[in-house]
C-alpha cells in the first residue's frame, strides 16, 4: 500500500487525530492526571484553600497566666503540626479543615494536656486551655 500519494490535508488530518488519541489515552490511564478519579482527588496535599487557621491559647489553671514555651502538637485527619508557645501563651496552626483535632500540651511542672477539641464551635476565637501547674519548691538552705 502506498501512501505517498494520500493528500497533505488528509495526512495532516489523520496525524493530529492520532496524536489526539493517545493523548487522550495517556491522560485517561495515568494516576493523578484524571481529575473526576476520586482516589487520586483524595491523595491530593492539603492546601490553603481546604484548610484553617487555628490559634490556641494555654493558661494556668489557677493564676490565669499564659503559659510560656509549652510544647503543642495538634493532630487532625490530614496531618499534624508542633510548635511551642509564644509570650502571651498563644500557638496559630494550620491545619486541614476538619471539626475535631487532638490536641497535646507539654509544659515541666504543669500536667499534660491531652484532649480534641471543636474546632466548629466559634471557629474565629482563640480556644482557650488551662493546664494544671505546680510551682517548683525552692531549696531550702540551713542557717549557719
Amino acid at each position: 500500500m502506498d501512501l505517498s500519494n494520500i493528500p497533505k490535508p488528509i495526512w495532516y488530518a489523520l496525524t493530529g487525530f492520532l496524536l489526539l488519541t493517545i493523548g487522550y489515552g495517556a491522560a485517561t490511564h495515568v494516576p493523578g492526571l484524571n481529575t473526576s478519579d476520586k482516589e487520586s482527588a483524595e491523595n491530593k496535599p492539603s492546601t490553603v484553600l481546604n484548610s484553617s487557621s487555628v490559634k490556641v491559647s494555654v493558661f494556668d489553671e489557677a493564676t490565669q497566666v499564659p503559659i510560656v514555651g509549652a510544647k503543642v502538637i495538634m493532630e487532625s485527619e490530614g496531618g499534624s503540626d508542633t510548635d511551642t508557645t509564644d509570650n502571651l501563651g498563644a500557638f496559630r496552626v494550620q491545619i486541614p479543615t476538619t471539626d475535631y483535632v487532638k490536641v497535646r500540651i507539654y509544659k515541666n511542672y504543669c500536667e499534660p494536656y491531652k484532649q480534641d477539641l471543636n474546632l466548629k464551635s466559634n471557629p474565629d476565637r482563640p480556644k482557650p486551655i488551662f493546664l494544671k501547674c505546680s510551682v517548683p519548691q525552692k531549696k531550702s538552705t540551713p542557717n549557719s
